[in-house]
């Protein structure tokens, strides 16, 4: 046989020539194709069918996932970053699983899958640490793409084009390494220094089978106490060393892009309420320290505040779906609303930490749906002349003075209730510092007619006066104060 393909290349060397490159292009291409159909999701169903979040499901739990959704693979994750990384994952490791699928019981099988899936040190053998930094840190994928040799002839993994901070951009999402996520700050770099991998605290990430799967207290405490004596570590009541989240949302300032008031109890000890840290406050709890008149407040603000996100959700979720494609400038505004949205399902208080606060954060919500239905690509204009710009501005003119609200006669009939304390008139046994409501300095800005039907009477019947459900909350002071954009909080009223 060799001999016959000898003599055949010095009788005809330029048809022979021709053959043998035909025979390797065609043999490159189609390995490269191979190569391109087995490094799907899809491909790895073949031996992961199961549809449920067990072993021989994975898949199944994949699909569910947070990365499933962002475009993200199995080999994306099971290969380091680079084309070492892919031929690795992708051909040893690849080989080495048909092995074991062909050679090896299923029960051993099922027993070194469940072992990947339990155990983090077992857990870095059959995933990348390096994919996850890679992705979710600018200053490792800097290094990593200077490094490494990412991709030869093609794009074989979505992976291969990551490029932060572009990418982490797109999605909203922080760099873990210098800014932490939106919820617990654990100090990822702080960790990662010390040597936790993410396996250590994220292990099963990838096939929980639900899109938000977070690492849980008890990994955290567990590892905490273990390493005591060893390292320097918060203490397990140091609460706001990891809760950032908690303090920031109590100080009015967390969302970046939603700024409000300090919640009136924002100095309050974590286990003022908290029992423990296992154990949430009751709206008895509520009551133990103040009246039976705080529970139902909390109860309030925990129904309502249940009610917004649903609906701030639903609007979210309508727009997540308009994403693929969504030009840059437009999708910045969707990633504000869907980090606001992150916080307020990350907010464990249920609105509790700070009610005003939470509730400029779900007025943002429609103003940013607007922003987006309403975004409209810059127009780059020619820059006119100085002279032609001056002629085109209208002419200033000079600001008129505002008139009175109220007329003269009706500022003459505040006389002696300049200031009234509306704990005597309509409050008996009071649970919070008694309201001196300014009636001068609201009739200098507001229409009595927005208050009084006639002089010295309200529009609204006062009642019984009791917890956050009332008149003057409901139809007066909040109501106005919101529409107004006025402060709202406890304190801004009730003034101690």
């Amino acid at each position: 046989m060799w001999q016959k393909l000898k003599d055949f290349s010095k009788k005809d060397p330029l048809i022979f020539t021709l053959i043998l490159a035909v025979v390797l292009v065609v043999g490159g291409f189609g390995s490269i194709q191979m190569m391109h159909a087995t490094s799907t999701a899809e491909f790895c169903k073949t031996c992961h069918p199961k549809e449920a979040v067990e072993v021989r499901g994975e898949y199944y739990s994949f699909k569910r996932g947070i990365h499933s959704e962002a475009g993200v693979s199995c080999l994306d994750c099971h290969g380091a970053p680079g084309i070492d990384g892919y031929l690795n994952a992708h051909v040893v490791a690849g080989m080495r699983s048909l092995y074991h699928e062909i050679f090896t019981s299923e029960e051993q099988v099922i027993k070194d899958l469940t072992k990947f899936a339990t155990d983090p040190k077992a857990a870095e053998h059959a995933a990348s640490l390096e994919s996850c930094v890679f992705c979710h840190s600018d200053d490792f994928n800097k290094k990593m793409r200077r490094d490494k040799v990412i991709k030869v002839l093609g794009e074989f993994r979505f992976i291969d084009d990551v490029k932060n901070p572009e990418f982490r951009e797109k999605f909203g999402r922080p760099d873990i390494m210098t800014e932490g996520p939106i919820g617990v700050n654990p100090d990822h770099l702080k960790h990662y220094k010390a040597g936790v991998t993410c396996f250590d605290c994220h292990l099963g990430i990838g096939h929980a089978g639900v899109k938000n799967h977070k690492p849980k207290m008890e990994t955290c405490f567990k590892c905490h106490d273990e390493n005591r004596n060893v390292a320097k570590v918060p203490a397990n009541d140091n609460c706001a060393q990891c809760h950032t989240m908690q303090k920031g949302n109590q100080q009015g300032t967390y969302a970046k892009t939603v700024k409000g008031d300090k919640w009136y109890m924002a100095d309050l000890n974590c286990t003022d309420c908290h029992a423990d840290a296992f154990t949430l406050p009751t709206p008895e709890t509520c009551a133990g320290c103040h009246d039976a008149s705080y529970a139902d407040i909390m109860k309030d603000i925990q129904s309502t505040y249940k009610q917004k996100l649903a609906q701030a959700q639903a609007v979210r979720d309508k727009y997540a779906a308009q994403t693929k494609g969504m030009p840059a400038a437009k999708l910045a505004i969707y990633n504000e609303m869907k980090n606001i949205l992150r916080v307020l399902e990350n907010d464990g208080s249920k609105g509790v930490h700070n009610p005003e606060y939470f509730d400029l954060m779900f007025d943002k919500v429609p103003e940013l749906a607007t922003a987006i239905d309403t975004w409209k690509p810059e127009e780059k204009k020619a820059e006119a002349p100085v002279q032609a710009k001056a002629a085109e501005e209208p002419k200033k003119e000079a600001a008129k003075p505002a008139g009175p609200v109220n007329s003269a006669d009706d500022m003459a009939m505040l006389e002696g209730s300049e200031t009234i304390n509306l704990a005597e008139r309509h409050v008996p046994a009071p649970t919070k510092p008694a309201v001196i409501f300014d009636h001068k300095g609201h009739a200098e800005r507001v229409a009595c007619a927005d208050c009084h039907s006639e002089p010295g009477v309200l529009k609204f019947e006062i009642t019984e006066v009791k917890g956050s459900k009332n008149v003057f909350h409901d139809e007066l002071c909040i109501k106005c104060h919101k529409e107004r954009k006025v402060k709202a909080s406890c304190n801004t009223c009730h003034k101690k």
